[in-house]
This record gives structure tokens, sequence and C-alpha cells, in this order.
């Protein structure tokens, strides 16, 4: 969330605090009388009053530190609502309100209302931060046992990602792979400038690493080009996982082109097992490649019909192998 937006949030739920503050007792002040000195737990003051100021506290801090959305939506308005719950009840030590009844039951409403609605922010808030645990998670993995990090998206780079192929490869297991590349990046940076193409590429790299599972691994290939593999993949889920990834793009205000292999396993001889697992890796990201080559061939408006049609006739065939 941008900062000019983040502090419009703030004054607002600072000016609707101290406007209720101030409010609140004017209309006490004019409907009821104020309960004496001698009459006012002073004990009951002091502990609401911690209560409502530990619990405005806590809504400056969420709403300085959590960027925008459903999540912190809920937790504002559950403890918006608890803050007033515990400000109305101070109230209710200084001025006599049973003589208002629609204050009596209104000052009840507020602090449990405020704590459902925030125990349900709480547990989206669990959900999300299990998402952000998990990826944080593969990410220090990766990067302790190989230290072949990409600086801008800090996820693993080329080098990497080949010697995980290798080693999948080695394994004799099914996966798939997927590579997009963004299309136009070239200009994107020109209209935008670099840096919203940095930041274009780390909330993409950040959005692919919440979107795959525990044991799938994403990188970044080369510029604006990234590449998955699935592990345990059927062509189902990577077909399915690539439509959903080049839907999924546009929400970054920008298309991408997305293509797919599903690697049949193979029993390497052990004599040449590393060797070529090598070589199988570099054909199968050769592949890749040329497939995103075509795709972009294919889109491109000035491609002919009959080059669309090679293109995409060569695109069906290597999905197959």
């Amino acid at each position: 969330m941008g900062t000019p937006a983040k502090s419009l949030r703030l004054a607002s739920v600072y000016g609707l605090s101290l406007l209720i503050i101030f409010i609140v007792p004017l209309f006490l002040w004019q409907s009821t009388t104020a309960k004496t000195v001698a009459a006012v737990d002073w004990f009951d003051v002091v502990t609401e009053g911690a209560l409502f100021i530990l619990g405005m506290c806590w809504l400056m801090v969420i709403v300085s530190v959590r960027p925008s959305g459903r999540v912190t939506n809920l937790l504002i308005a559950g403890l918006s609502s608890y803050c007033l719950g515990c400000y109305l009840d101070l109230l209710d030590e200084i001025f006599i309100v049973k003589t208002i009844p629609v204050y009596n039951w209104f000052e009840k409403m507020p602090t449990p209302v405020g704590l459902l609605v925030l125990t349900c922010g709480l547990w989206l808030w669990r959900d999300e931060q299990t998402v952000v645990n998990r990826q944080l998670q593969t990410r220090e993995q990766f990067h302790r046992e190989h230290q072949l990090t990409d600086g801008l998206t800090l996820l693993n780079d080329a080098k990497a990602f080949e010697h995980h192929l290798i080693k999948q490869l080695s394994q004799n297991q099914a996966f798939g792979l997927i590579m997009l590349d963004i299309d136009n990046f070239h200009q994107y940076n020109q209209n935008q400038g670099v840096e919203e193409g940095d930041r274009l590429l780390s909330q993409l790299a950040l959005w692919l690493s919440s979107t795959l599972r525990n044991q799938d691994l994403v990188c970044r290939y080369a510029g604006d080009r990234f590449i998955i593999l699935l592990r345990g993949a059927i062509p189902p889920l990577v077909s399915v996982m690539a439509e959903q990834i080049q839907q999924g793009v546009g929400a970054f205000g920008c298309s991408a082109s997305v293509v797919w292999a599903l690697p049949s396993p193979k029993v390497l001889p052990l004599q040449t097992h590393k060797a070529q697992a090598k070589e199988e890796a570099a054909t199968l990201l050769q592949l890749l490649n040329q497939k995103i080559s075509l795709q972009k061939e294919n889109r491109s408006p000035a491609a002919t019909p009959a080059q669309a049609s090679n293109a995409q006739n060569s695109s069906t065939l290597s999905e197959l192998n």
C-alpha cells in the first residue's frame, strides 16, 4: 500500500476517534447528570481507561503497518468496535446513564461484536501468515543449500534451477515444467521506468511463490522470464496451473506468454547418469525457450496466419514430449 493512502487511512482513524471521544461525553453531559466524585469508582475508571488506551494503541499499530485488504479491514473494524465498547464502559463510570435506555443497550454491543470480528480477522491472518512462513522457509532452505539467489526477486537463479532440474531427472520421477515471460517488458520499462519494472518483477515473484505448492520450485530464469518445477505433476495439473498463472498475471497490469512441458520419466544408465541428466536438462530448457519464442511470434500482431498456425502446431507437439 502506498504511503499517501496509508497516511490518509491513519488520519481518518485518528479523526473518527477524536470525534467520538468528544461528541459522546458532550451528548451525555446534556442528557444526564454526572456522578459525584465520591460516587465514582476510580479503580474501575483506571482499569477501563487502560483497556481503552491499549486498544487504541493496537488499532494504530494495525493501521500503520498492515497493507490494505480484507484481513486488515476486519482487524480495524474489530479493534474499533472493541475500543468503542471500552470507552462507553469508561463513561458509564462517570455518568448516570440508566435514564437513557437506548444508551444502556448500545453500551453492551460494541465489545462482543468487536471481539467476534477481531477473531475472524485473526483467523484469516493466521492463514495468511502460514503462506508467508512457508514461502520464507522455502527461500531460506534454497539459499542455505545453494546460495544461488537472484538479488531482486530473492528467488533461485538459472544456475540453481539447472541444479534442481538435473537432480529431479536423476530421481526418475514425474514432474512438469512451466515457463512464463512478461510480454513487452522492455516497453513497460520505457513507459513506467526501471524502478516500476523491478517492482513488477518482485511482486510477480512473491505471487508465484505463494501460489505454488510446498514441493514446487519457482526461479527467475533470465530478465523477465520465470520457470517453475512442479514435482509429482500430472498433465491436467500442469496445464491448469499454466492457465491459472497466465490469467493471474493480468492482475498486475500486464500479460505473459506461458508454456509448459511434461517430460516422461526416464531410467538413465548408471555409467552416464549425471552426464545424461545434464544433457536432458539442457534439452528441456531449450525446448521451453523455443516454445516461448513460438508463442510470442504467434501472439504478435505482425504474425501472418501461416506463421501463427505453424507456431501453434509446434507448441502442441512439444507439449506431448
